[in-house]
């Protein structure tokens, strides 16, 4: 059966063909479920929003990592790879999956092999619905970074002889995937071949056991025990300065693959660590060759292309980037100050110090904090982030302190613990101190929850975050304050 919402998605989306035919516009569909009725794990949809005729793509399941007990399906590293692989003719899903969090190890124990289990499901959800998706079934990829890395390799190698395969709700529907990148993800997962990879905690919560207590599970889950010489082809980048998935669980993986015989790419990185996307490190651009390697790896096995054709895509997508750099950032957007000018169910408006216009639509897991003005005399030793400029000295010329958890990575400006020095105050982050210059115009906060129906005109905005699709912002933080007198 169709699903109503999603062709209508696609037809809408049509309405409007890029000229280049290699470059697509980004459609979006966030919370959708793909799983069993009840199951709290969503995934969000990134698909070309200007199909032709006739035209089929392929389809890419993205799995985001967090060492099997963390992260989501939207994070920077997942919206960056589904935005621009959207934009080079792929519908992909990005997916949450059952993680082993202190809840549900409480609930089910374990977590294996549910996760593989999901990533599995994912598979199935595509090639059910890729009629109404412009989906060709037959040319399906996974990609993942850590975590997600490991089980995009194990998605891809661990055929139904592994027992790994769902019972439900997709019975019957094939899993397989035709080609596999896996970003800085363990393939020794029980370290038996790399005995310097360790196990921690995280791991041994997930499967129950530790490897010597359960070995076969544990070899069930190690994509490196799964190779076959019939398997699909796999793309690894990893980087040397990796310090969380030694680089060398991508070279074994290469080493065993190519006894194999089958046919993968191993690319080394200098001067990077773990979780990268396509373009960007820690803020540190990527080089602009790992973005066109996958962009190739996928053209050729899922687009049947030539490295000519493929070199020819990439060369259109900068030259569509360049021409519009207003739809040629794909990951996350933050906004530090300006003031909000509107707010309602359709999205949010601010007005910049320069007198520009910045709108975002509404996100669905949209979320409010209030800035609490505090007095400089309530400031004592805590997590903050400040706002401000920078001197030539290095320290910070303090525009606004702002007292948080850590989880407010998210809010623009420079994060670390507020300590009381002999000259006042300074702001440490990895045993480097910065000191403060505080003076009358220095605002000092604190944050508490909000409701949207305290979010009105005039308003400061003290710092937002936005999911950046290339087409389309979605805003899902706002942090606000009353104006300044």
């Amino acid at each position: 059966m169709k699903t109503p919402w999603l062709t209508l998605a696609i037809l809408i989306g049509s309405l409007t063909v890029s000229a280049d035919p290699v470059i697509h516009r980004v459609g979006i569909r966030e919370n959708l479920e793909f799983l069993e009725p009840g199951r709290p794990e969503r995934m969000d949809l990134y698909y070309p929003a200007d199909p032709r005729p006739g035209e089929k793509f392929p389809g890419i399941v993205i799995i985001h990592g967090g060492g099997w007990t963390g992260g989501i399906r939207n994070a920077e590293r997942e919206v960056n790879i589904g935005s621009n692989l959207a934009r080079m003719g792929y519908v992909c899903i990005s997916i949450d999956y059952r993680l082993g969090n202190p809840a549900n190890l409480k609930k089910y124990g374990k977590i294996f092999p549910v996760n593989i289990q999901d990533c599995k499901k994912a598979v199935q959800w595509l090639r059910k619905h890729a009629e109404e998706l412009h989906l060709d079934p037959a040319r399906i990829g996974s990609i993942g970074g850590s975590a997600g890395g490991h089980l995009s390799a194990l998605l891809a190698l661990a055929g139904p002889e592994v027992g790994l395969e769902p019972d439900a709700p997709y019975p019957g529907i094939d899993t397989s995937v035709q080609a596999c990148v896996n970003f800085y993800g363990p393939m020794d997962f029980p370290g038996f071949r790399d005995p310097s990879y360790k196990v921690g905690a995280g791991r041994i919560g997930v499967m129950g056991s530790r490897p010597e207590e359960n070995r076969k599970d544990w070899l069930r889950m190690s994509p490196i025990e799964q190779i076959d010489p019939k398997d699909p082809p796999m793309l690894q980048i990893h980087a040397k300065g990796d310090t969380t998935v030694p680089y060398r669980q991508a070279v074994i993986m290469k080493e065993a693959l190519d006894k194999a015989g089958v046919y993968n790419e191993l690319i080394l990185l200098e001067g990077y660590g773990h979780v990268f996307n396509l373009q960007r490190w820690r803020g540190k651009p990527m080089p602009p060759f790992v973005r066109q390697r996958v962009f190739a790896f996928y053209d050729r096995f899922l687009k049947g292309l030539s490295p000519a054709q493929a070199a020819e895509r990439f060369a259109a997508l900068e030259a569509f980037e360049k021409k519009h750099p207003e739809a040629a950032h794909y990951g996350t957007l933050s906004v530090s100050g300006g003031t909000i000018e509107k707010f309602d169910r359709a999205g949010l408006t601010i007005l910049s110090p320069d007198g520009k216009r910045v709108s975002f639509e509404n996100a669905f897991d949209l979320e409010f904090e209030k800035a609490v003005r505090l007095p400089v005399d309530k400031m004592k030793d805590h997590p903050v982030f400040v706002q401000g400029e920078e001197a030539p000295d290095g320290s910070i010329l303090c525009r606004r302190i702002v007292f948080s958890s850590w989880r407010l990575g998210r809010i623009p400006g420079t994060y670390g613990g507020l300590r009381k020095t002999a000259d006042g105050w300074a702001l440490e982050f990895n045993k480097v101190r910065r000191r403060l210059i505080l003076s009358d115009r220095t605002a000092v906060y604190e944050t508490v929850p909000a409701r949207a129906a305290e979010v009105k005109p005039g308003l400061l905005l003290v710092g937002s975050k936005a999911r950046d699709y290339g087409d389309s912002r979605k805003v899902f933080y706002v942090l606000f304050a009353e104006k300044q007198q």
